[in-house]
C-alpha cells in the first residue's frame, strides 16, 4: 500500500471526526450557552465564538458528506481530478466563511471589547 494513500485516508478519517465533534459544539452551545455572562448571542464574544464555529462546522461537514457520498473516505487508489459543482460549493463556502471569522477572532484578541 501508498504510504500517501495511508495518509490521506487519516486525514479524511481525521476530518469526518472533527467535523462531528464541530457540529456537536455547535449544537451544545447554542443550546447550553445562557448561563454565567448571559445568553452568546447577547456579547459580541459570545457571538463570534458561534460563528467562528459555524464556520467551520459547515466547512468540515460539507468536506465530510463529500468524501462519504463519494466513497472516498478510504482510497484505493488515487482519485482522478474531477471537478463538480460540490468541489465550488466547498471551495465558496471556505473562501466565504473562515477567513472572515478568522480575522474576526483576530480583532477581538487584538482589541477586546471593554464590559
Amino acid at each position: 500500500m501508498n504510504s500517501a494513500l495511508v495518509l490521506a485516508d487519516a486525514g479524511n478519517v481525521g476530518l469526518i471526526l472533527c467535523a462531528g465533534i464541530d457540529t456537536t459544539a455547535v449544537t451544545a452551545y447554542a443550546l447550553r450557552a445562557r448561563g454565567g455572562h448571559g445568553k452568546w448571542w447577547k456579547t459580541p464574544v459570545g457571538v463570534h465564538l458561534m460563528a467562528f464555529m459555524l464556520a467551520f462546522a459547515v466547512v468540515l461537514d460539507e468536506t465530510a458528506v463529500y468524501l462519504v457520498t463519494s466513497h472516498q473516505v478510504l482510497l484505493h487508489v488515487a482519485p482522478p481530478l474531477r471537478p463538480d459543482w460540490f468541489a465550488w460549493l466547498r471551495g465558496l463556502s471556505f473562501v466565504a466563511l473562515i477567513p472572515p471569522v478568522l480575522a474576526w477572532r483576530l480583532v477581538l484578541i487584538l482589541r477586546p471589547p471593554k464590559g
